[in-house]
C-alpha cells in the first residue's frame, strides 16, 4: 500500500499517521491491485476532518469525516469507505453476469430439470436431452473442427491434461476454451 498524509493546520502527528494506516490496511483485504492511499487531515475551530482518495486498478473511491475528534473521524470514513467499495465490488460481479445464474439439476435419466433457486417459475422446461460423446483430441484439432463449421462448440477430451472440455466461438469473434474440472 502507498501511503500518503497530510495535515492542515494542525501539528503533524507521528500517532495519528500510524493510526490511520492501520485502519487502512483492512481495506486491503477488498481490493486485489495495489493501494495508493491519500489522506488528509484538517482541523478547523473545533471540527476534526479526515478525507481519504483510494485509488485501485481504475477504482477512485473518496470519502470524508468531520466530527469532534480525529480518531473517531478517522474510524468513520474508514468505515464509510469499506462500504463503498463493497456496493462496487457488487456491482462488478453482477455486470460480469455472476449474478442471477441458475443451477438446473437433472435426474437420471435427464428428463425432468429442478431449479436449484428458490424462481423456478423463471426457469424454462427443457425440451430436448442431447447425448455427446466426447473424442479424445488436442487443441488443435478442436479448432479445425470448429473451424469447419459443423457446430457451434466442441466437447472434447483435451489428450493434453485428459479434462473435459468445450471450445465455442463469442459473439465478437474470438475462441473460448472451458475446460470442465472434476
Amino acid at each position: 500500500m502507498q501511503y500518503s498524509v497530510t495535515f492542515r493546520h494542525m501539528e503533524p502527528s507521528d500517532h495519528l499517521k500510524e493510526y490511520s494506516h492501520d485502519k487502512l490496511l483492512r481495506l486491503e483485504k477488498y481490493l486485489d491491485a495495489v493501494i495508493d492511499a491519500e489522506v488528509v487531515m484538517t482541523v478547523e475551530k473545533f471540527r476534526h476532518k479526515a478525507e481519504v482518495l483510494i485509488t485501485s486498478d481504475g477504482l477512485k473511491i473518496k470519502a470524508e469525516e468531520e466530527t469532534e475528534d480525529m480518531y473517531s473521524a478517522i474510524d468513520m470514513v474508514v468505515d464509510k469507505l469499506e462500504k463503498q467499495i463493497k456496493r462496487q465490488r457488487e456491482k462488478q460481479k453482477s455486470h460480469k453476469g455472476d449474478a442471477g445464474k441458475r443451477t438446473v439439476r437433472l435426474s437420471g435419466d435427464g428428463s425432468s430439470a429442478d431449479a436449484a433457486d428458490e424462481d423456478s417459475d423463471d426457469v424454462p422446461p427443457i425440451d430436448r436431452h442431447i447425448t455427446i460423446k466426447p473424442e479424445t483430441m488436442t487443441l488443435e484439432e478442436a479448432g479445425a473442427q470448429l473451424a469447419a463449421g459443423s457446430s457451434p462448440q466442441v466437447v472434447f477430451i483435451n489428450s493434453e491434461d485428459s479434462a473435459l472440455s468445450i471450445l465455442r466461438q463469442t459473439a465478437n469473434g474470438q475462441l473460448e476454451l472451458v475446460t470442465v474440472q472434476q
